[in-house]
This record gives structure tokens, C-alpha cells and sequence, in this order.
């Protein structure tokens, strides 16, 4: 029910913003006046792609090149719809005929226009094709150093989340991720969530994820899209994997530090094994450094995290699309990057490496996250 309310409300919020985009940008654009018929078609034609995009993502019948160009579409009304808002402010402070008094001439003030509305128009088309290019580059390696009591020996921690592999990130991509997380030479590998955004049968390329490199080994707890697509399928697949240990509210402890993992929120929501903190805290030792992988960040506003010194997680993807990232804060409570949630205790939310919906990241870049954390 909770999908379905979610798609609707998504279906109308693109209708409604496409809506905009035609009735109070591009319409009112000079230039493109005489072309009214062949602007609407535009404006219609964005939003049948969009319909068919949104559907597909839960029905999964177009083939996956087709699907790739479709999520394309999204992009096109959300960077529009951002550069509609700036024409509606800017035609009604710069270029308001009501006004009793004037700056400019009539002469001066078409003219204005004229680079005003061309300026807007260049902006939204090469933010289109910005963002595309953000959503599929290969993340950028964010390094942080963080400070931690008890540690007896540094250690390096390569961070993944919200890689989302399935009809637009592929085999390629992982690659490129395994490629450069193991230049890093990291102590452990961890993925936080969403890394599976399909039908895994279908991912005859999944056995890479063997191929990530370092001392301790890769370790991955489920996100809310491994409910969504099977998480059995997925479990039993990734568990036959060397070299990667799935986390389901367990702990392993490597001598200097514990390393925990949870099940994710969505776990009890759609009819699963609700996550059980205080049995992974049974099996902490207070003596020893203690790291808490969640996929979401709000898990430590829901349960008791005191005794841990580091959590990591992921899914808000910094907002992918600002100023989206208001709504992931007022939802989840944090964005991204390095939080105090007490004197003994850090949370790090990573803005993710992959992208989920409409391909494009605009003001929220995709990461690896090294976190290099020393002994104080």
C-alpha cells in the first residue's frame, strides 16, 4: 500500500511540475512563443516517458538500454522545474509590466529578456546533461580521518552504499567500484545497504563482488531495495560468495575492534524479522572499539546505539537532487557526512555511490568513503 501511495504521489508530483514547466516557464519564454503547439508537445511527451519510466521501475518489461534512456526524462523536468522557479521570481522582479515605475525602456527591457530567458534555457539544458554525467561517473574517493579511543592500531575502512546495480548500473560499474576501492588497499570493505536493485538472477556478473581486496574481508547489510526485490533470493545468493560476509544482526570481533551489523528498518515494515539491537549489543565487548553498519540513519533515532563508537550508513544519497535533500533530512533526520550523536559516539552517513530513479545528481555527489580512523 505504503509503494503504492509513493508512486502516486511521485506520478503527481511530475504531473504537476511538468505542469509548471509548460504554464509558467516555457510558454512565457519570447522566443519560444510562436512555438507554443511544439513546446507542449515537448512538455507532454517528457511526461509520457516519465509514466512509462515510473511503471517500469515496478513492473520491469522494457529492456534495459530503453529503461536507461527513459530515466533520462525525470532529469529533464527536475532541473526545468528548478530553473522555471528562478524565471518566475526573475520575470516578476525584473520584468514586471504592472509596475508603475521603470528602470529600463520598453526597447531595453525586451532586451534583457531576450539574454534572461536564453540564460535560463542554456542553464537547464546543460544541468540535464550535468547531472546525467554526475549520476553515472565513477564516485570520487572522500577521505576522512576520524579520532577513536582504544584504538591500538589505525584502521582503514573502504565505505560503499546505495550502489542500486540492476537496469542502469551494471557489470561496468561494479568493476570500476571494485577497481578503485582496491587501489585504496583497505584494512576492510564494508557496504552499507542497496546494493542489489533487480532480480539478482538476472546478474550473472553478481560473483565479482568476490574480487574486493583487503586484510579483514567485505562485509554488507541489507538495505530497504533487498526487501523490495526478493530477499531471500538475494541472501541465499551472496551468502555462497567468498570473501563477503552478509551481517544480520550479528557481530564478528576482530581482536582490536567489533564490527556489528543490523537488519534494516524496512525489515519489520514489510512483514520481516524486525532488527534486534540488544542481541548485537550482547555481543559487544565496551573494552573494545565497536562499529555499527545500518543502512539507514535514522535507525539510531529508533533503537538504543549507546556503546557504539562509529556508525555507518547510507540510503538518503545526500538528497540526490537538492533541494530534495530537505525532505531526506526532515524524513531520516540526517543527509551526509560525520555526525556527534554523543561524547563516545560518531555516525557517518555516506551520500552513496550509485543513484536510485531519475539518473541524475545535482549538488549531492556520489562517493567511496575512506574512513581512516585513528587511536587517540
Amino acid at each position: 500500500m505504503r509503494v503504492v501511495i509513493f508512486f502516486s504521489l511521485l506520478v503527481l508530483f511530475f504531473a504537476l511540475a511538468n505542469w509548471f514547466i509548460y504554464k509558467r516557464f516555457l510558454s512565457r519564454v519570447d522566443f519560444l512563443k510562436p512555438y507554443k503547439k511544439l513546446v507542449l508537445a515537448f512538455v507532454l511527451i517528457v511526461f509520457v516517458c516519465e509514466l512509462i519510466f515510473f511503471v517500469n521501475m515496478r513492473g520491469d518489461f522494457l529492456h534495459e538500454k530503453l529503461y536507461y534512456i527513459l530515466a533520462i526524462f525525470p532529469t529533464i523536468t527536475c532541473f526545468f522545474l528548478l530553473f522555471g522557479v528562478v524565471f518566475e521570481f526573475g520575470s516578476w522582479i525584473f520584468f514586471n509590466e504592472k509596475k508603475k515605475e521603470q528602470i529600463f525602456s520598453i526597447q531595453r527591457r525586451k532586451f534583457l529578456k531576450l539574454i534572461f530567458d536564453s540564460w535560463l534555457i542554456i542553464l537547464s539544458v546543460s544541468m540535464v546533461f550535468k547531472g546525467f554525467v554526475n549520476a553515472i561517473s565513477t564516485p570520487k574517493i572522500n577521505e576522512i580521518d576520524i579520532k577513536i579511543k582504544n584504538l591500538k592500531e589505525d584502521l582503514n575502512i573502504a565505505l560503499l552504499s546505495d550502489v542500486h546495480l540492476g537496469k542502469n548500473l551494471g557489470e561496468d560499474f561494479l568493476k570500476t567500484l571494485i577497481n578503485e576501492v582496491n587501489a585504496l588497499n583497505a584494512d576492510i570493505v564494508i557496504i552499507a545497504g542497496d546494493l542489489i536493485d533487480a532480480d539478482i538472477a538476472s546478474m550473472s556478473y553478481i560473483n565479482l563482488l568476490e574480487n574486493f581486496k583487503s586484510k579483514y574481508g567485505t562485509y554488507f547489510v541489507y538495505g530497504n531495495h533487498e526487501y523490495y526485490n526478493d530477499i531471500n533470493a538475494i541472501s541465499k545468493k551472496l551468502k555462497t560468495l567468498k570473501n563477503f560476509k552478509v551481517l544480520e544482526d550479528e557481530s564478528i570481533d576482530f581482536g582490536d575492534f567489533t564490527l556489528s551489523g543490523t537488519l534494516d528498518l524496512a525489515a519489520k515494515r514489510l512483514g520481516f524479522k524486525e532488527s534486534n539491537i540488544e542481541k548485537i549489543k550482547n555481543e559487544i565487548n565496551q573494552e573494545k572499539v565497536n562499529i555499527l553498519i545500518t543502512h539507514q540513519p535514522k535507525y539510531v533515532k529508533t533503537y538504543d546505539v549507546s556503546g557504539f563508537d562509529l556508525i555507518l550508513s547510507g540510503h538518503t544519497h545526500a538528497g540526490q537532487i537538492f533541494p530534495f535533500s530537505l525532505l531526506v533530512y526532515l524524513e531520516q533526520g540526517f543527509v551526509y557526512g560525520l555526525y556527534k550523536l554523543s561524547k563516545d559516539s560518531l555516525l557517518y552517513v555516506s551520500s552513496g555511490a550509485g543513484f536510485w530513479g531519475p539518473a541524475v545528481r545535482f549538488l549531492a555527489p556520489s562517493e567511496i568513503a575512506l574512513i581512516r580512523l585513528k587511536g587517540e
